[in-house]
């Protein structure tokens, strides 16, 4: 199992009056080795506790350095920290990166379409970058929906970056607070404005792939009408971003700590090392019994979002919560995630985090 590495704080820019971007470099020297699209777990001592989010790199493979970007959320304890307090020179850990939100690979594929949200520009950035500086007959569409002009992160960025490939990126901004000169670009996405888009201004069928992140309402039309409109279902990458620092989120624990039901043994099995936990059938996810236990399993959102508890249940089964990170298949080959999973039907249960 991976463990976490330290990495020092070399530049901090503020992108936007509610973000940041975080220039990150490891104490060792050694490199990390990152897909375009994939998302850092950072650790920090916050107020005397340990906290832990993940955060989407923002630089390309091609540009050899780690830089995230933190955006500001009510209550957030992690982005308040990143906003207001952690300087240059101070340090973070993290787990190598992760994630499947990357690039699509395929020679053939050629014609890219993202449609990003807000703070979901942050791998499609990487993503963009990525493929029009290795791909010379690639071509990009972005849009980007913002609340206004001045919440646009990397503004200045994607506008250098559509001087330098001006024959191969277009990007189209949709602003929801304040007026566009553009009618159709006032607004969300939502499946009334798409179905006018796609006919209008983008032909989906010309795209090979499609890359959407962004909150999970803009994903569910964006799907709908992408496929609707011909695109397969197997083109369209997604990545849900929510707030891991929501307070009710972070709450649930307490809540659901003294609800009863029949406790059973799971046995935990992580480095080689298998220690048993007891967990009740409702209640506490088994990721929660597994750490109030003192083991220290891989988790980062705890909202089914990443994959970063990702494990197999080898014996017994677990029920989930909810799921936006395993594939269909993954699920059937026993994969869980473990922030989400209760123990199910008859035992001995066995989940391992060792599992490829």
């Amino acid at each position: 199992m991976s463990k976490f590495q330290t990495l020092r704080v070399t530049e901090i820019c503020r992108e936007t009056s509610e973000s940041v971007s975080i220039l990150l470099e490891p104490v060792s020297g050694e490199s990390f080795i990152f897909l375009a699209g994939q998302y850092l777990t950072l650790l920090a001592k916050i107020d005397g506790d340990d906290v832990r989010r993940s955060y989407s790199l923002c630089s390309s493979p091609s540009e050899g350095v780690l830089r995230v970007a933190v955006k500001e959320v009510p209550g957030g304890k992690f982005s308040t920290f990143c906003n207001r307090v952690l300087a240059v020179g101070d340090t973070l850990e993290s787990l190598p990166p992760d994630g499947r939100f990357t690039r699509d690979f395929n020679d053939s594929v050629k014609n890219h379409l993202a449609i990003a949200a807000g703070s979901g520009i942050t791998p499609v950035i990487s993503i963009i970058k990525d493929v029009l500086s290795t791909d010379l007959s690639a071509k990009f569409a972005l849009c980007y929906v913002n609340k206004e002009t001045s919440s646009i992160i990397f503004k200045d960025e994607l506008s250098d970056l559509k001087d330098t490939y001006l024959e191969r990126l277009q990007l189209f901004n949709f602003l929801t607070r304040e007026p566009a000169e553009i009618e159709l670009f006032s607004g969300r996405l939502d499946s009334k404005r798409l179905s006018r888009i796609f006919p209008e201004v983008i032909s989906p069928s010309s795209f090979d792939v499609a890359y959407l992140c962004g909150p999970e309402s803009m994903i569910s039309d964006c799907r709908t009408a992408l496929t609707g409109a011909g695109m397969p279902d197997s083109a369209v990458k997604y990545e849900l971003f929510t707030s891991s620092s929501d307070p009710v989120k972070e709450s649930s624990v307490e809540t659901t700590s003294s609800t009863s039901g029949e406790e059973v043994e799971v046995s935990i099995v992580l480095d080689g090392i298998t220690t048993q936990v007891s967990v009740k059938r409702s209640g506490k996810s088994i990721l929660q019994a597994a750490l109030d236990s003192g083991v220290d399993v891989p988790f980062s959102c705890q909202g089914g979002v990443c994959c970063t508890c990702r494990c197999k249940m080898t014996s017994g089964s677990a029920s989930m919560d909810i799921n936006f990170a395993l594939e269909e298949e993954e699920v059937e080959n026993g994969y869980v995630l473990a922030c989400q999973s209760h123990p199910e039907g008859d035992g001995p249960f066995v989940m391992d985090f060792d599992q490829p």
